[in-house]
């Protein structure tokens, strides 16, 4: 019978390097596995349209390519503080999840500070095991910072669910956390002007001559279609920024809604072809921008879906940028003013 890697928080390891003080990771230990019972694939299939159509062994399979879940844990002994942070990530793999954890290293200087790696699927001891630090250094506070481009996203409403915040989990009914503390949840990026400039200073890193070069935002996308349109919108507010700013011909965005069923996805893929396709008719070059958290994502698929098209694509996800961090750090302020 298929099993795949349990994503839960067991064990604790203590690692201790000069520019992050101490830190504590919560991971999975090595080869422990977990099997799923027929209940939970079932309840799969109802939170993500792409897994109907899919087998017991190929859902598996998926889940089984997710990043872990793990806690890291960024502040030394001697930091405490009344407000604790708490960001919660998707995860990027080993060079990604490092970017963020040097980016809050000024906030874990003053204030605990610990991440959350990981969607929560299947086990919310990873956030808990955060929660439990942050009080622990005497945070009577905790703001959450989701580091997710949008609120319209499965991740989310797992995120949003584990602090009681909603109903319905975005995947299975995990066990809630819980904690003494007051938890405020700080908004997702959305509109804010610091992912902006993200945007534009990756599209720049990829332009020759701006007036001749259309700026196509490519986000992965929500699976419903009526949050997709709020992703949308936000897209295209930072697309008109972009064009303005960057003096581009024009600017405009899209979602491939990637965890969709095939159809959808394909119609998204086939839309985006025809602007590059447009483009190129008319002189013009396409710059393709991920409005991405990473680049462990859809950039492997963007080859074979504008295969046969000339364009240029930037790999780089907004936690490759300075910004991204900055982003958390004002996130944090904005919500503790006045604390």
């Amino acid at each position: 019978m298929t099993k795949f890697a349990m994503r839960c928080s067991l064990g604790i390891a203590l690692i201790a390097t000069p520019a992050l003080a101490q830190q504590y990771e919560v991971r999975a230990p090595s080869g422990m596995a977990h099997e799923m019972d027929k209940a939970s694939l079932d309840v799969l299939r109802t939170k993500v349209p792409g897994y109907v159509d899919m087998t017991d062994d190929q859902i598996n399979a998926s889940m089984g390519r997710m990043p872990p879940d793990w806690t890291w844990y960024g502040s030394a002994e001697n930091v405490r503080d009344g407000v604790g942070v708490l960001v919660v990530a998707h995860g990027a793999g080993t060079s990604g999840d490092k970017v963020l954890q040097e980016g809050v290293a000024p906030l874990a200087a003053k204030h605990p500070t610990a991440i959350g790696f990981g969607m929560a699927m299947m086990s919310s001891g990873h956030i808990q095991e955060a929660l439990d630090k942050l009080t622990n250094a005497g945070a009577k506070t905790v703001v959450v910072v989701p580091a997710v481009v949008t609120e319209q996203s499965s991740v989310y409403r797992q995120w949003a669910y584990l602090f009681g915040r909603r109903d319905d989990a975005g995947y299975l009914n995990v066990p809630r956390v819980k904690t003494s503390a007051k938890v405020i949840i700080a908004p997702a990026m959305d509109e804010h002007k610091l992912i902006t400039e993200i945007l534009l200073d990756h599209a720049k890193a990829i332009s020759v001559d701006p007036a001749k070069e259309v700026v196509i935002v490519l986000g992965h996308g929500p699976t419903y279609d009526q949050e997709n349109a709020i992703e949308l919108k936000h897209i295209s507010t930072h697309a008109a920024r972009i064009k303005k700013a960057g003096n581009f011909f024009d600017a405009k965005g899209i979602t491939l809604q990637d965890d969709s069923p095939a159809a959808v996805r394909a119609a998204n893929v086939a839309k985006l072809r025809s602007w590059v396709a447009e483009a190129n008719a008319a002189g013009k070059t396409p710059l393709v921008v991920g409005y991405l958290i990473s680049t462990r994502g859809i950039q492997d698929k963007i080859a074979e879906d504008l295969k046969g098209l000339n364009y240029k694509f930037q790999t780089k996800g907004l936690s490759a940028h300075p910004n991204f961090t900055a982003w958390i750090r004002a996130s944090v302020a904005e919500q503790t003013a006045g604390l």
